[in-house]
């Protein structure tokens, strides 16, 4: 009998304790949910990504796509290199996706293959990317796409803009500055968290990282068939 008197004085502390526990866990899970939304869309409304998907994995396909990647960006790095923003990027781009199509194409027979081409302006999934020192979270990113044959292949990219494709496939001073002022600070410090060896910053992006898979049922897949090259 004691100890069931004891049990019932204690039980509403301890339904008042659950509760608040309750509350504090929705709590920490919609600010982790806000802060991962916020943070990977603000990235991504801020950059243009590249990616050439070749016909298979073989090493011939794979060489294509390299091909037709190095020729695309030659043509096209000069007119892409004077835009001042990424309305003007994505102008450029807009314009000159026939061209880089019938490009990519022509380089494709010229090596032999009869591969066709689709050329588009898409927002694609993207898992975790590193380019350089920087890392991207995965989540929707606009991107040029170039679809060699069945695309079915590994995949390559880089960005557009900020035009960080061009100079031996690193990222210039300049490129990174113009990134670090078009997304915020967060953003930013998000990207080169390597770079800054900060374990907060790391838990930071492994909670982006966690809420983008989590809204992508086919994640796994997804990176298995979007590794780069």
């Amino acid at each position: 009998m004691k100890i069931v008197k004891i049990i019932k004085k204690e039980l509403p502390i301890m339904a008042v304790s659950l509760f608040v526990g309750v509350l504090i866990a929705l709590a920490a899970t919609a600010y982790t949910y806000v802060y991962s939304a916020t943070t990977q869309q603000n990235i991504a409304d801020n950059v243009i990504r590249f990616h050439v998907l070749a016909n298979s994995d073989s090493v011939e396909d794979q060489a294509l796509k390299e091909r037709v990647r190095m020729g695309v960006l030659a043509e096209f790095e000069e007119a892409l290199a004077g835009a001042m923003d990424i309305e003007n990027s994505r102008a450029i781009l807009t314009s000159a996706l026939p061209d880089m199509q019938t490009l990519a194409e022509e380089i494709i027979t010229r090596e032999g293959f009869g591969y066709q081409v689709y050329a588009q302006i898409a927002n694609v999934f993207f898992p975790t990317r590193a380019y350089g020192s920087m890392t991207f979270p995965p989540g929707e990113y606009e991107a040029v796409q170039l679809v060699i044959g069945s695309g079915s292949g590994s995949n390559w990219w880089c960005l557009m803009f900020p035009p960080l494709c061009f100079v031996d496939m690193t990222a210039t001073e300049e490129g990174r500055q113009q990134l670090a002022d078009t997304v915020t600070e967060e953003g930013f410090r998000l990207l080169t968290h390597m770079e800054a060896e900060d374990p907060s910053l790391t838990v930071r992006f492994r909670v982006v990282e966690w809420w983008q898979y989590r809204g992508q049922p086919n994640a796994v897949h997804r990176y298995e068939q979007v590794a780069s090259h």
